[in-house]
């Protein structure tokens, strides 16, 4: 088969507020708040110096069912400069923004094709030859709760299969469990790949037979999505196979910062560790870095952390070296575990438990499954296993503290 070159993008939601920030400068503030328009931007400058065939964007063009004419204008003239160097562009919509919200009639130019809500096929054509084709599928409303996956098909004389789908494979946590699917059903059904969307963190489902790939969002926009965000340049060789590279897109990062109270005695010295963390975190990106930090562990300064007010106090601190969202406290007494452990006590069972939460990922498993009816009546998205995590230990800390005043 021809070489073939193509890049894989999701979740862009346009005009996304940026949140967690409320004392920052204006410059920064719309720099922000302009930070998923500038992904999209950057998206396409790859797209194009990349040479790439094509573009594919896997749901959640946009923030909400109704979309904002500030994001419809900002896409639609990042695609004519597609159209300017006849470089094509395949879409899905998702539960975020469903065909029959508004806006989703909006005019694009014509390099542009949006996949309808029943599944087809469109094939990619160069210098006269069909070199792949691209199956996709959009959501006609918010939620999607049948297997959409089941009802794609690979063209049979096509080169290169390429399917575009915004669905929860595998039980991703975190995630609205919309269009559910497994691995193995996206492996077995002919396609040589399957460009996803939905989960914002990017991740490696499969390679062979099928690849099976999600980017992440291309800007994070909230302590929980931390880290490099992006979208992947996938080239595919002579013999078929997809080699990925993730190419970073985000204009604004995020970043945790744990820092931790064991050996302190002074909250100076707490301070002065806050701060060198955050000048650390803000050097190693070209670009505002926004930060979360959680302040851990055991020692003498737990009374002193849990004043009313002292989160506040510390996170302007903070803020005077790094945008800081919030600064959290979860810490515990200056305590010796393991004889705590070995004693027979309310206070050793308890913390026994808490341990076996943290080292067993079946504990956290069964413990998430017992908070999915809460969860889904409250219409949030269930935690992911690192969130869980903190909740445990925070939770465990905190109890041994009020067992041992009781």
């Amino acid at each position: 088969m021809e070489q073939l070159r193509f890049v894989h993008a999701a979740d862009l939601h346009l005009d996304s507020p940026f949140r967690g920030l409320g004392d920052v400068s204006p410059d920064l503030r719309d720099r922000l708040q302009s930070a998923t328009l500038g992904a999209l931007q950057r998206i396409v400058d790859h797209t194009i110096s990349s040479k790439s065939d094509f573009l594919l964007v896997a749901g959640d063009l946009y923030d909400s069912r109704d979309r904002s004419l500030r994001a419809l204008l900002a896409f639609r003239r990042q695609m004519e400069r597609l159209a300017e160097r006849d470089i094509s562009v395949y879409i899905v919509h998702g539960n975020h923004d469903p065909l029959n919200g508004w806006g989703s009639e909006f005019q694009l130019p014509p390099n542009v094709t949006t996949f309808s809500g029943r599944t087809d096929c469109e094939p990619f054509i160069r210098r006269g030859r069909e070199v792949a084709s691209i199956t996709g599928v959009s959501y006609m409303r918010e939620r999607v709760m049948e297997n959409l996956a089941a009802s794609f098909k690979p063209a049979g004389n096509s080169p290169y299969s390429v399917a575009v789908l915004h669905a929860n494979v595998g039980g991703q946590t975190g995630h609205a469990d919309y269009a559910p699917a497994t691995v193995e059903e996206l492996s077995s059904a002919g396609f040589h790949y399957w460009a996803l969307g939905h989960v914002h963190t990017r991740s490696v489902l499969a390679t062979d037979p099928a690849t099976i790939v999600y980017p992440g969002n291309p800007q994070g926009r909230h302590a929980r999505e931390s880290g490099p965000r992006g979208c992947y340049q996938v080239d595919v060789d002579t013999h078929g196979r997809a080699h990925l590279q993730f190419v970073e897109t985000n204009l604004v990062r995020w970043a945790h910062l744990d820092v931790s109270i064991a050996g302190l005695s002074r909250i100076s010295g707490l301070i002065d560790a806050m701060l060198e963390q955050g000048r650390q975190v803000s050097a190693r990106f070209d670009g505002p870095t926004v930060v979360r930090c959680t302040v851990t562990g055991n020692g003498a300064l737990h009374r002193d952390l849990h004043k009313d007010g002292i989160e506040e106090e510390l996170r302007e601190e903070l803020h005077s070296v790094v945008p800081t969202e919030s600064v959290r406290i979860a810490t515990g007494p200056e305590l010796d575990f393991e004889s705590l452990c070995r004693t027979e006590t309310v206070v050793s069972d308890f913390v026994n438990l808490t341990r076996q939460a943290l080292d067993d990922p079946a504990v956290r498993q069964r413990l998430a499954e017992s908070l999915i009816p809460l969860f889904k009546r409250k219409e949030l998205s269930m935690p992911d296993d690192a969130r869980l995590k903190e909740w445990i230990e925070r939770a465990g800390t905190l109890g041994v503290d009020l067992l041992l005043d009781s």
